[in-house]
């Protein structure tokens, strides 16, 4: 499944204040966010004047990446408690941002929430990814990586580079790409 898409028909024809709840468990295809695994969570939608009220809640999804330190594929767990955008019936007739507008499919009576939680979890992204909080990373002279042996290497006063490839492990990481 590449959208994550809720007919709202029964909604729009409801008084204002009127509420569902829906639970999902998809395997979402997100743009720029590799994962592992389904995203999980609940939606709210809510009846408003000119639209519809949208709830994310307790979103979760295991994000594939890369150890910034030693460079290890890992899976690191995104949780987004709470994510809030509001439906609109009609476009406004100013916006500061057209990728803040969020319409309703008028033809079909639904909304896709889809764009709304890619956005989230780009948000909620770790700065630095790091494989866990004692990683000693790669050596900067050798390119070992100091986790699965021990460097030899000593910080010398002037680097030798000529017999040291310091970015070995780095330019063969990009390589399997």
């Amino acid at each position: 499944m590449d959208k994550l898409i809720f007919k709202i028909s029964h909604l729009l024809e409801s008084p204002t204040g009127n509420s569902e709840i829906y639970s999902f468990d998809v395997p979402l295809d997100l743009e720029f966010v590799e994962k592992k695994g389904n995203v999980t969570g609940k939606i709210e939608i809510m009846r408003i004047d000119e639209g519809l009220n949208v709830v994310a809640k307790d979103v979760e999804l295991n994000l594939k990446t890369n150890c910034a330190k030693c460079l290890k594929a890992f899976s690191q767990k995104i949780k987004i408690t709470s994510a809030e955008r509001q439906f609109e019936l009609n476009p406004p007739e100013k916006a500061e941002d057209e990728n803040d507008v969020y319409l309703i499919n008028k033809k079909n009576l639904t909304i896709d929430v889809t764009e709304m939680l890619r956005q989230e979890i780009i948000l909620h992204f770790p700065v630095i990814s790091v494989c866990s909080s004692g990683c000693k990373g790669l050596c900067p002279y050798c390119g070992k990586n100091k986790n699965l042996a021990k460097c030899t290497c000593s910080e010398p006063i002037e680097a030798d580079f000529e017999g040291n490839k310091p970015l070995k492990a780095l330019k063969e990481f990009f390589n399997k790409k």
